[in-house]
């Protein structure tokens, strides 16, 4: 009887080797306090609540938090006598966490004043009552109060990036111990990576961390309730991605988009399915660009033909940044710069920090700009706006200096300030100096006259009424 024991408890361990079994995934537990209305009163006195029950219902749907229900949030503030609106201190964010058995807690304020609207959150710690990170998104346009929210929800999420194993391997694909429950999504990308060396504080022996060698990175491509399967996107050296790896969430995949590296438009952020039925329309933009190059009338019937299976993704998708963002592309491959700068404004009231959008005004003025001579000089401001937002909304410091770079770019070559250039080839280098933006921008400054200037002053903001050149007048709609 013992001997079966012992061999039952041996197969018990080559089944399922304790390091890698795979466990049920613990989702981070959080309670949202009501967010505090400051600034201009709203017509319902209840707002605050509503904002917590928005930011709740998009976490929830994320997968991978365990909301506290409001009821119960409710009655244990009640229990200890504290109000359930407003911005707790983080002595306080601790004590409520440890009643509520949770581990976040986020509280916040939505502030209304003139033109502008803000939402400001502030994720608390309870365990080290300290703040993880303060997020805040604001708009001076006239964007609902409830799409502002959804953009502060996007931003929290990517501050808890799942964690998890490489549970198996064939060929190029690989399965992963997320699924479905854990908040996983096809198109969604993790890095890969062994640990290494433990690392220790010189002093104490503290240990402080743990190296993470990254060994390559993944793609969702199939998802299950507690599994998912991923191909092989990158690997550091053939056959390094293995069995046993932990496996990251990344909130910022890069790819290349134009002369530049920015966040993919296939992120865990953006519509996988809608974005892979607008790339079906690229091979038609290029052959519209060819046929165009080549003096060939037959580009207008294509470009025709493009704008009518773009409207019907438009009709199932009218307030989707992306498709806004695939209309400028169509009106810039048409020559209709006009038309291209109502639609990335269009993008980018749906999403402000659009990067794609932003690089891609930035881009197309400016070469405009450079084509019609003199008359560039008025379309300066919009090619800075551009290169300003992308660079604003980026934490890449190489990303950063290359939008610098070209902002100096913009003044040297289109309003002929050169002290502005200056200014802006020398953040591009006080920002990332090594990077190959960095180098250029240090170039130009070595051979930058070193007075004389037309204007030390920015070019003026454009009118909003009035995006862009008027371009073709041609009624593509």
């Amino acid at each position: 009887m013992k001997r079966l024991l012992i061999i039952t408890l041996m197969l018990a361990v080559i089944v399922c080797p304790p390091a890698l079994a795979q466990a049920e995934f613990k989702k981070t537990k959080v309670a949202i306090i009501d967010f505090q209305i400051q600034g201009n009163q709203y017509e319902n006195s209840d707002m605050g609540a509503i904002v917590a029950e928005w930011l709740i219902t998009a976490l929830v749907k994320d997968g991978r938090f365990d909301v506290v229900e409001r009821r119960l949030l409710k009655k244990v503030l009640g229990e200890q006598q504290l109000v359930m609106t407003g911005v707790v201190n983080e002595a306080s964010a601790s004590e409520l966490g440890k009643l509520l058995g949770v581990k976040i807690i986020i509280s916040g304020t939505v502030m209304s004043f003139q033109n502008v609207l803000e939402v400001n959150a502030r994720i608390i710690d309870v365990t080290s009552a300290s703040i993880i990170t303060a997020e805040n998104v604001k708009s001076t346009t006239a964007i609902r109060l409830e799409e502002l929210v959804m953009q502060m929800a996007e931003k929290i999420i990517k501050d808890f990036p799942l964690e998890g194993y490489v549970v198996s391997r064939t060929d190029q694909k690989v399965s992963i111990d997320l699924g479905r429950y854990a908040g996983v999504k096809a198109g969604m990308r993790f890095s890969v990576f062994r640990e290494g060396s433990i690392i220790k504080h010189p002093k104490t022996g503290e240990v402080l961390d743990i190296e993470r060698i990254q060994t390559g990175k993944i793609e969702i491509t199939k998802v299950r309730d507690n599994i998912a399967e991923a191909r092989i996107m990158e690997e550091v050296a053939p056959q390094t991605v293995a069995y046993g790896q932990m496996v990251r969430s990344l909130s910022q995949p890069q790819t290349d988009f134009g002369k530049y590296t920015g966040p993919s438009a296939f992120d865990s952020g953006r519509n996988t399915e809608l974005m892979r039925k607008l790339s079906e329309l690229d091979p038609k933009l290029e052959d519209v660009k060819r046929l165009k190059a080549a003096g060939n009338v037959n580009w207008e019937i294509r470009i025709k033909e493009a704008l009518v299976a773009l409207k019907y993704i438009y009709a199932q998708n009218p307030t989707a940044p992306e498709v806004w963002f695939y209309y400028a592309k169509a009106f810039g491959v048409a020559g209709n710069l006009r038309k291209t700068n109502k639609s990335l404004a269009k993008a980018l009231y749906f999403d402000p920090e659009y990067i794609e959008a932003l690089v891609f005004k930035g881009d197309i003025n400016f070469e405009y700009g450079k084509k019609i001579g003199s008359k560039g000089r008025k379309l300066a401001p919009y090619a800075i706006q551009g290169y300003e937002g992308a660079a604003n909304s980026m934490q890449d410091r190489a990303f950063k200096a290359q939008m610098y770079y070209r902002i100096g770019e913009v003044y040297d070559e289109l309003t002929g300030d050169s002290t502005q250039a200056a200014a802006y080839w020398q953040r591009a280098v006080d920002t990332a100096p090594g990077s190959q933006a960095g180098q250029q921008a240090a170039a130009k400054l070595a051979h930058a006259p070193t007075t004389g200037s037309r204007s030390s002053s920015p070019p003026s903001p454009p009118a909003p009424s009035d995006p862009g050149s008027p371009g073709s007048k041609k009624p593509w709609n």
